[in-house]
């Protein structure tokens, strides 16, 4: 791959100030009305919230009046031009931008609930911002902003959750410190007083443990990273054991570099963990973990974690674990088949082809529908290439490239991208946890397992009819299934299904 062409980048640095400026003002007049008014609100705030100190000028004193007469018609109305309503949040950011808080909670406190309840409809199908120009997600944090400013400490934390409330239809806020401190034009005063309260109060009014409520115990993990660190994040993870605060928990670990504190919370969130979606991603973590600290369990932890949570990756990782010998591969296979789900065909197809037993994948492969290739529990994608690579060997024949190249790739959709060859649904060697984003377990192609266990597999006359005539039957019904529905874009798929077979 070509690297990065800088030459924009040194075009930027040899500008000077005023040419840069005359650049941008020329750009603007090119742009149509739209993306000229978006570019122009990130420049008004990136200006109001640079070093410079400069400030746009406030609005009219009259604007609140406007606002509310404004509202008042609308509601009466039951609706508003969406343009008069971008006019209207505009100057609100205006006087957000320029400092006064008041006004700018008038404006937005009077105009954001009633386009959001669709109290005043706007000609919007669904969601406002597809007739609105202005950021309606940063109104609202901007709002959220200005009822910090212009309410006492005492009251402030009950007054946020109120504002965030009210404007709820528009703004999901699920993590209202950080988004305030991205839209503020300065320090949010007395945070690390506030902090504490805003705590207290959000675990007074937090969901019962059994009940989800994203936003609710996203604010209340954001407070108590903010307040108590990893700890406060243990501790909301023990006391409610919610998936979601166990992965906070450990993801803390995993940023902060802490593998043996990773280690050790990956494997109490595994044993705390009611869905086994979820134990197989802390018992992933934790052999990341364990592979961090050069724990020689490492590999024994892949086999727990497929056990814990059978996916087709997982499977991969376990039997390619450890630079293993081929006929460490097909004993672990053995092992793996007699523990492996009856649904999981893609497994047990993978398991069986590995172990030599061609007729019974060849048996999987035939019963499996026309349809639904992409499902995880589907043989088709890894057995169909498998049994035409290996029916090619020494023949003097070609395997399609496609084929061969569906199963080289670790992840479906980076190649094929649509639903019918789409992503199976299963782990990208990350788990759930953010701080492991650059890391990852080695997962082993399906063919690079072949070629391990290569000196076990074999065909006699046959198994190799066996597995023609699976390859035939999965053709046919591939090709039956997607002309009766009609799924033209699979046509290719089928084709050159049917033309391994000839």
């Amino acid at each position: 791959m070509a690297g990065k062409d800088h030459t924009l980048d040194q075009a930027l640095e040899a500008m000077t100030a005023e040419e840069l400026r005359g650049f941008v003002r020329e750009a603007l007049r090119t742009l149509d009305d739209v993306p000229r008014a978006k570019l122009q609100d990130v420049l008004i705030a990136r200006a109001a919230t640079g070093r410079a100190g400069w400030k746009p000028a406030a609005p009219s004193s009259r604007l609140l009046d406007e606002v509310r007469g404004f509202v008042a018609s609308a509601v009466r109305a039951g609706s508003a031009d969406p343009e008069d309503v971008d006019r209207f949040l505009r100057q609100g950011t205006r006087a957000y931008l320029a400092g006064d808080y008041v006004t700018a909670r008038g404006v937005f406190e009077t105009l954001l609930p009633p386009i959001g309840d669709a109290t005043i409809d706007l000609g919007q199908h669904e969601m406002v911002d597809e007739v609105l120009t202005v950021e309606i997600h940063t109104c609202a944090t901007q709002y959220v902003v200005s009822v910090y400013w212009t309410t006492a400490l005492e009251a402030r934390a009950e007054a946020i959750h109120r504002a965030m409330d009210a404007v709820r239809s528009v703004a999901l806020i699920g993590m209202p410190i950080r988004e305030m401190e991205l839209v503020a034009t300065a320090p949010l005063p007395d945070l690390d007083a506030f902090l504490p309260r805003w705590l207290r109060y959000l675990e007074r009014s937090a969901p019962p443990k059994d009940k989800w409520d994203y936003e609710g115990d996203a604010r209340l993990r954001e407070a108590a990273m903010r307040v108590e660190g990893v700890p406060g994040l243990e501790r909301l993870a023990r006391e409610t054991r919610k998936p979601e605060a166990l992965s906070a928990w450990c993801s803390a670990l995993f940023e902060a570099g802490d593998w043996s504190g990773a280690l050790r919370a990956c494997e109490a969130a595994a044993e705390m963990s009611r869905e086994a979606y979820w134990r197989g991603d802390f018992l992933d973590d934790a052999a990341l973990a364990a592979k961090q600290l050069g724990h020689s369990d490492a590999d024994l932890r892949l086999e727990a974690a497929w056990r814990g949570a059978p996916s087709l990756q997982r499977l991969q990782r376990w039997l390619g674990a450890g630079s293993p010998e081929g006929a460490t591969v097909v004993e672990r296979a053995k092992q793996a088949f007699e523990h492996c789900p009856r649904t999981a065909g893609r497994q047990r197809g993978l398991l069986c082809y590995l172990t030599g037993d061609a007729r019974r994948a060849a048996a999987l492969l035939a019963r499996a529908p026309g349809l639904g290739w992409s499902d995880e529990e589907h043989p088709g994608h890894l057995l169909f290439s498998a049994f035409a690579a290996m029916l090619t060997e020494g023949s003097g024949t070609t395997l399609d490239p496609a084929l061969w190249e569906s199963l080289r790739e670790r992840s479906w959709t980076a190649i094929h991208g649509d639903g019918d060859w789409g992503d199976p649904g299963e782990d990208d060697g990350t788990g759930r946890t953010g701080g492991a984003a650059s890391l990852k377990l080695d997962t082993p192609s399906a063919p690079d397992l072949f070629a391990l266990a290569r000196p076990g597999i074999g065909l006699d006359s046959r198994d190799r009819a066996a597995v023609l005539k699976a390859m035939r039957a999965a053709a046919t019904k591939r090709t039956q299934g997607v002309l009766a529905n009609k799924r033209r874009r699979h046509y290719g798929h089928a084709a050159a299904l049917v033309a391994c077979c000839l």
